[in-house]
Parts: C-alpha cells; sequence; structure tokens
C-alpha cells in the first residue's frame, strides 16, 4: 500500500469554539487551579497538579504523577515545586488560549472515556471555571480541548522530567495534536485508486488505517472488486474448535445486497455503507427474526480472491447461533 502523503491547512475543518481570551477572569483574578490527566487503558498514567498560591510572581504546585496500573505493579510520585514568574506566565498563557468560561457551561455526557481529563480554575475562594471528566466538548478538527489539555500535560510533565528520584515515573510529553496528519486532508492509494480519507479518523497509525474512506458517493464495493460469489475452499479448514460445513455460498450484488447459504439456511442481508482503510469489512444477514452479523476479512491485501468469513453471536443475552468460520475462494 503506497502512503500519498497529507495536506495540512491552516485553519480547523469545523471550529465551534473558538479559542481567545479568558472572558470573566484575566491572569490576575487566577490563584490557583487542579488539573487531572489520566490514562487508564493501554499504557496507564496518571498526572494530577494542584496548583496554589498563584500571583504575577510564582506560584507552588503538588504533583502527582503514576505510570503503569493502580495496584502494586504501578510506580507513584508525589511532590511539590515551585513555579518562577516565566512559569506562571506561561501557565496563564495556555489558559488564556481557551474560552474556559464556555467550556465550562457545556453540557455533559453520561459517561467518558480513557484518557479522563479535567480542569478547575480558582480565584480567591471561588471557582472560575470548572471543565468536568465528561463534558461533551463541540467537533472541531484538530480537537480545541485535546489541544489545551495537551499543553496543561506537557508544562506539568516538564517540571518533573529531570527531578531526581521520579525516574520511576517518568514518560514521554503528549503529540500535539495539531502535527497529527489524520485531521488534515490525507490521500492514499487503495486497490489501484487513488482515494480520501476523511479527516479526524484514522487518528492512532501513521499510515492512515482504520479510517473512513470517501468514496465521494461511489459504491465502495464496486469500486474494490467485492462482488461476485464466493464458496467453500476445501483446502483451507477452521481451527479444530471451529465447526465445519459441507456447503457456505456467500454471494455480492452491485447493490449492496448479500445472500448467504449455509448448508440448508439462507440469509439475505447487505454490506456495511462505511469502509474503513486496511480493515476487515462487515455484512449484516437476517432471516426472519434472527440475525447474523458477519465480518470479512481478506486473506491478501487488496484481494477479495480468498477471504475468511467470521459470523459470532453476540453476548448473552442476545440470541446465540452456531459460530460460522469459513474460508471462501471467488468464482466469478
Amino acid at each position: 500500500m503506497t502512503f500519498i502523503g497529507c495536506k495540512k491547512k491552516e485553519e480547523p475543518i469545523v471550529s465551534d469554539i473558538t479559542s481567545g481570551e479568558v472572558t470573566d477572569a484575566d491572569s490576575s483574578s487566577v490563584t490557583g487551579l487542579g488539573f487531572d490527566y489520566e490514562m487508564y487503558s493501554g499504557n496507564q498514567f496518571r498526572l494530577k497538579a494542584d496548583v496554589k498560591e498563584m500571583s504575577e510572581n510564582g506560584a507552588k504546585v503538588t504533583i502527582m504523577k503514576s505510570v503503569g496500573p493502580s495496584n502494586y505493579m504501578g510506580h507513584k510520585k508525589e511532590g511539590e515545586f515551585k513555579l518562577d514568574k516565566e512559569q506562571v506566565q506561561k501557565l496563564n498563557e495556555i489558559l488564556g488560549r481557551y474560552d474556559l468560561k464556555a467550556w465550562s457551561e457545556l453540557p455533559l455526557a453520561g459517561s467518558g472515556v480513557s484518557p479522563s481529563r479535567s480542569l478547575i480554575v480558582f480565584g480567591g475562594d471561588k471557582v472560575l471555571y470548572n471543565i468536568n471528566w465528561n463534558t461533551k466538548f463541540p467537533k472541531t478538527l484538530p480537537p480545541e480541548d485535546d489541544i489545551m489539555y495537551f499543553e496543561l500535560f506537557n508544562f506539568f510533565n516538564d517540571i518533573i522530567s529531570d527531578e531526581e528520584g521520579w525516574e520511576e515515573v517518568k514518560s514521554d510529553n503528549l503529540d500535539d495534536p495539531r502535527e497529527n496528519p489524520a485531521y488534515y486532508e490525507r490521500k492514499v492509494t487503495w486497490f489501484g485508486n487513488e482515494v480520501k480519507l476523511v479527516p479526524g479518523t484514522g487518528r492512532y497509525y501513521e499510515d492512515g488505517r482504520y479510517a473512513d474512506i470517501d468514496y465521494e458517493g461511489k459504491k465502495w464495493w464496486i469500486e474494490e472488486g467485492f462482488v461476485g460469489t464466493w464458496t467453500l475452499d476445501e483446502e483451507k479448514k477452521p481451527d479444530e474448535m471451529s465447526p465445519l460445513y459441507s456447503e457456505v455460498l456467500l454471494t455480492v450484488n452491485e447493490d449492496g445486497t448479500a445472500i448467504l447459504k449455509v448448508e440448508s439456511e439462507e440469509w439475505h442481508g447487505e454490506v456495511s455503507q462505511k469502509r474503513r482503510y486496511k480493515d476487515d469489512l462487515g455484512i449484516s444477514f437476517k432471516e426472519g427474526y434472527e440475525y447474523r452479523p458477519c465480518t470479512v476479512r481478506m486473506l491478501r491485501e487488496e484481494s477479495y480472491e480468498n477471504i475468511r468469513l467470521l459470523c459470532y453471536p453476540g453476548p448473552v443475552p442476545e440470541p446465540q447461533f452456531t459460530p460460522i468460520d469459513a474460508y471462501l475462494t471467488k468464482q466469478s
């Protein structure tokens, strides 16, 4: 697969909240803040900072940093530091780039995702801004909330990065979201054609995999040649724990409808309308009140000549059925 490149735009593609100066409180009225950034999935880490006695001349900050799971296998360190005049100025500049008042008034979601992030800003004994961990931010590209939390995390992480005794909780700074090509125009070569990837998708892989493909109104299954009939490959058998079938026949039509025959049963469905780059594809089948969600996996990249069809029921209490795991070869 050839990665053609990306074109970085100067302005976000979408912008509902414009970064600007603090509206209700200038930097002189900010006397402290509480910042918390916790990644509790994958490579786990957490950084919590409590800034107090903040003035134009300096401040005190208590930083707690942990890496790894929150048990005996992880590492944790806490300590107090002094911020000088220049550091306080830099911190106020970060806060001043975002409309914290507007963000404090955004609606809340019923749940959150990792990383969990929050910010509370104090002016004396009053709370000036409180941005909750489950705040529903407007959709901007790149996300402005990601940029703010990236700046705050790196600000506090830099303070402890070279401190003696903090080696066990040392971790890299966060990457700047504005430098992620996924938020800008990208094109890749896929099935011999140049296609666009939808900005904001496929953020976690450099090559853009799992990004949504923008086929500009064209039917992706036709563009990729996923139309035809597939039958069992007699030379390839599924894993020992998977059921064996004497007949499996998959047909995909140009209108996107599909038929799956498994021995005496026949199921009708259609391919997913969305296609993701370098990913498996989905087909949903239904017969009466019964439902079969299936995944098609290419055995050779950019080729549907040989595929693996996987159909597994959802977790209980969803209706169960005998799983389907079959290797198929294209006949027409």
